[in-house]
C-alpha cells in the first residue's frame, strides 16, 4: 500500500499505522531501514495525544543505542514543537519535564536498570557489571566447557546413567 503523509511529515505504511493505533503491548519487528524508529515515535505520540498518557507511563525500547538515540531526539523535537504550538495546553510541556524520567532506550538497558533496582530480590551482587564482548565470549566459552566436561564425566544431574 502507498504510504501517506502524517501531520509531522512522516510517511507511514498501512501496517505501521496499525502498529501506531493498536493499544496494549505491541511488538514492532521489521528489517533495517524500514521505519521502526519512526513508527515507535508515532505510536508514542499517538498514546500521548489520543490517550493523554504520561510519558513516564510508557515503556519504549529498541535494540540498538543508535535507534534509541534517534528515537529520543525525534520524540523530544516533536514534543517541543507541540508544546510551542499549544501554549495554552500545558500537557506537552509536562511531558517534556518527564522526558528524563521516561523509559526510552534499549531493551538491554531497561533490563539492566531492573536488575540494578531489584538485585536484592534476585539474589545478585548490588554492583552488577557489564562485560565487554571479549570478556563475555571468554566467560561463555569457559561455562560451556565446564558444562560439557560435567556431562562427559557423568557429573551432571541430568546425565543419563547407563
Amino acid at each position: 500500500m502507498e504510504p501517506h503523509a502524517e501531520k509531522n511529515d512522516s510517511r507511514l505504511t498501512s501496517s505501521q499505522e496499525k502498529a501506531v493505533a493498536a493499544r496494549g503491548n505491541v511488538l514492532v519487528m521489521a528489517g533495517a531501514g524500514t521505519g521502526k524508529t519512526e513508527t515507535l515515535v508515532a505510536r508514542c505520540l499517538n498514546c500521548l495525544d489520543q490517550e493523554r498518557a504520561a510519558l513516564d507511563e510508557l515503556l519504549i525500547v529498541t535494540f540498538t543505542e543508535a535507534a534509541a538515540t534517534k528515537m529520543k531526539q525525534r520524540l523530544r523535537r516533536v514534543l517541543e514543537e507541540k508544546s510551542r504550538e499549544n501554549p495554552g495546553d500545558s500537557f506537552f510541556a509536562e511531558q517534556l519535564a518527564l522526558f528524563e524520567a521516561a523509559h526510552i532506550g534499549t531493551l538491554h538497558g531497561f533490563c539492566f536498570k531492573l536488575v540494578r533496582e531489584h538485585f536484592y530480590e534476585l539474589g545478585l551482587d548490588p554492583l552488577p557489571a557489564v562485560l565487554d564482548e571479549g570478556e563475555a565470549r571468554l566467560l561463555a566459552d569457559e561455562t560451556l566447557d565446564e558444562e560439557l566436561q560435567e556431562q562427559y564425566e557423568d557429573r551432571d544431574e541430568f546425565a543419563a546413567s547407563v
